[in-house]
């Protein structure tokens, strides 16, 4: 029998954790997993009121939505921990609020890229309370590289679990190089898509502004649910960046949750 997947919502109480909670309940409602909500502390002084913080957000839950989520209060660091639980859990994916990724500097959002390139599993970041309760309208941008096609593996999840119409939306580019890898990834994602009967309308962007900034302004006139994004492998030690355009994405994303995935 296979171990039940769990979501990870990591909190620190404020206010944008709150919203990916209720995120993480809306999805939770309709894939059937159960929800962790996780609180490090850097002091075992910070134990009593963390739990304190912690009861009242599990009330809440209780009240509004008839649910009762597990909890975990350790101490630990985000940038090693998060990872390290969702690990421990099997998590599905992770779930945070993160107000900081709408800042374009980068001392201020680095701990929060860093923290997404060191999970295994898919992380969504919220910035807003959620809108739609379902997965329905899903923009996944393709690009020119390899990895580019790893996400085209979680449409089968999608189609599963949701009635979801997948907006494919490529780079207009004249570059014969480019165009022919962008068609190769385009060919995957139609494959997976075919092959689950998914629905799936393809676009390509204008060209007049920056790729990023085009998707995330096709993304809102959708009125997307959700944008899927890769991150980019380095050559040291199998780590993993945000390139500057899906932190465009992240930062500038607003009510629109993005999910980045980690290559394999």
């Amino acid at each position: 029998m296979n171990k039940t997947k769990t979501i990870l919502v990591p909190t620190d109480f404020t206010d944008v954790a709150w919203y990916a909670l209720q995120h993480a309940i809306r999805v939770s409602d309709v894939v059937k997993e159960p929800i962790v909500i996780l609180h490090l502390v850097t002091d075992d002084k910070e134990l009593e009121a963390a739990e304190e913080s912690m009861s009242q957000v599990v009330n809440s839950v209780k009240e509004k939505y008839n649910l009762i989520p597990k909890s975990i209060i350790k101490k630990g660091n985000y940038l090693t921990d998060i990872a390290k639980t969702a690990d421990e859990l099997d998590a599905s994916m992770i779930i945070m609020g993160s107000s900081t990724v709408k800042e374009m500097d980068e001392n201020k959002v680095s701990w929060v890229l860093k923290l997404i390139t060191s999970c295994k599993v898919p992380f969504i970041t919220i910035q807003e309370p959620p809108v739609n309760k379902r997965y329905d309208d899903i923009v996944f941008p393709v690009d020119f590289t390899l990895q580019n096609r790893e996400k085209h593996e979680w449409i089968p999840y999608f189609s599963d679990y949701y009635l979801s119409r997948f907006h494919i939306i490529k780079p207009n580019t004249s570059d014969p190089e480019q165009m022919a890898k962008i068609d190769l990834n385009l060919a995957s994602a139609k494959k997976f898509l075919e092959e689950k009967g998914a629905k799936f309308i393809e676009y390509t962007v204008p060209g007049v502004k920056k790729y990023e900034e085009e998707v995330l302004d096709m993304a809102v006139n959708i009125r997307a649910d959700l944008i899927v994004i890769m991150t980019t492998p380095t050559d040291k030690n199998g780590e993993f960046i945000v390139e500057p355009g899906e932190q465009y994405i992240l930062a500038n994303a607003g009510h629109i949750p993005v999910m980045s995935i980690n290559p394999r």
